[in-house]
C-alpha cells in the first residue's frame, strides 16, 4: 500500500472512531490515548481533550449558556425554546469542529508514527506539522519525555496548524448563522475554565471567533498544565463528569478496547 492510500485508510479509521458529532466522550478517551502513546510528548492531544469536554458542558442547552438562557427567558417559554434552538445549532457546530480536530489529530499522529521514516512521507502532511509529529513519535519510540521547551514548541506547531486549518473556518461559519445579538455576544464572549486550572483562574474571551485569541489562550492552557503537572491534568478530566468511570481506572486499556469495539462494528 502506498503512503497516500495508507494515510487515507487512517483517516477512514479515524472517522469511524470519531463517531457522530455528539460522541465527544469517545473522542476524548482516544485523544488521551494518543497523549499516553506519545509518552506525554503530544501535549496538544491532552489539551484538546479538555477543550472538547469543556465545550460539551458549556455550549449545551443543558449547560452553562443554556442555563443562562433559561433564567433570562423563564417568563416566556416560546422565546426560551427559540434561544435554546439557536444555541443548540452552535453546539452542534462545535461538536462537528471537534470531530474534525479528532480526525486530523488521530490520522496525522498514527500516520507519522507508522510511516514517518519512509521516503516520501514528508509530502503527505504540511512540512512543519510533519516535522513536529516526527519529533514526537521519535521520542515516544524510545520512551523519552522531551524537554518542556521542546514540547512547548511542538505544541505551538500542532495547535497553530489545527486552529488555522480546521477550527477557524468552522467557528466563523457557525457564528455567521446567528441573528440574535444577545446570544451572539454570549457565544463570542465565553469564560473558559478547564478543570485543572488553579482556583479563580479562567479566560474571558473578548471574541471567541478570533483565531489569535484562541491560540494565545491555548498556549496559556499548556503553561498551566506544565505548572500543575500532567498527572493532575489527567485526573481533572473526571471533574467534567462526562467520561466513563472505568476510563479512569485503566485509561489506556479502556481506550484501546473502545477502539477495537468501534472498528469491529464496521466490519
Amino acid at each position: 500500500m502506498n503512503l497516500v492510500d495508507r494515510y487515507q485508510e487512517l483517516r477512514r479509521e479515524a472517522t469511524v472512531l470519531a463517531g457522530k458529532p455528539a460522541d465527544i466522550p469517545q473522542r476524548a478517551a482516544i485523544l488521551h490515548e494518543i497523549f499516553l502513546d506519545s509518552k506525554g510528548n503530544h501535549g496538544f492531544a491532552e489539551i484538546a481533550t479538555h477543550g472538547a469536554l469543556w465545550g460539551f458542558r458549556f455550549f449545551e442547552t443543558t449547560g452553562t449558556l443554556g442555563n443562562l438562557i433559561s433564567y433570562r427567558y423563564f417568563y416566556n417559554k416560546k422565546e426560551m425554546r427559540y434561544r435554546h434552538g439557536l444555541l443548540q445549532t452552535f453546539a452542534d457546530g462545535f461538536k462537528t469542529a471537534n470531530r474534525s480536530v479528532f480526525i486530523d489529530t488521530y490520522s496525522n499522529y498514527y500516520f507519522t508514527k507508522e510511516c514517518g521514516a519512509e521516503t516520501g512521507a514528508e509530502t503527505i502532511l504540511e512540512p512543519e506539522l510533519f516535522d513536529a509529529l516526527r519529533q514526537i513519535c521519535a521520542a515516544a519510540k524510545t520512551g523519552e519525555l522531551l524537554a518542556a521547551s521542546v514540547r512547548r514548541r511542538l505544541f505551538q506547531t500542532t495547535l497553530q496548524w489545527e486552529q488555522e486549518t480546521t477550527v477557524a473556518p468552522k467557528v466563523k461559519e457557525e457564528i455567521a448563522k446567528f441573528d440574535c445579538p444577545i446570544l451572539k455576544r454570549l457565544v463570542l464572549k465565553p469564560f473558559v475554565r478547564f478543570s485543572y486550572f488553579p482556583r479563580f483562574k479562567l479566560f474571558w474571551f473578548k471574541n471567541f471567533s478570533d483565531t489569535d485569541e484562541r491560540i494565545r489562550n491555548a498556549h496559556e492552557c499548556f503553561e498551566i498544565a506544565e505548572k500543575v503537572g500532567w498527572t493532575r491534568v489527567f485526573a481533572a478530566l473526571e471533574k467534567y463528569e462526562v467520561l466513563d468511570k472505568d476510563f479512569f481506572r485503566e485509561p489506556l486499556d479502556f481506550a484501546r478496547q473502545l477502539k477495537e469495539k468501534l472498528l469491529l462494528q464496521t466490519v
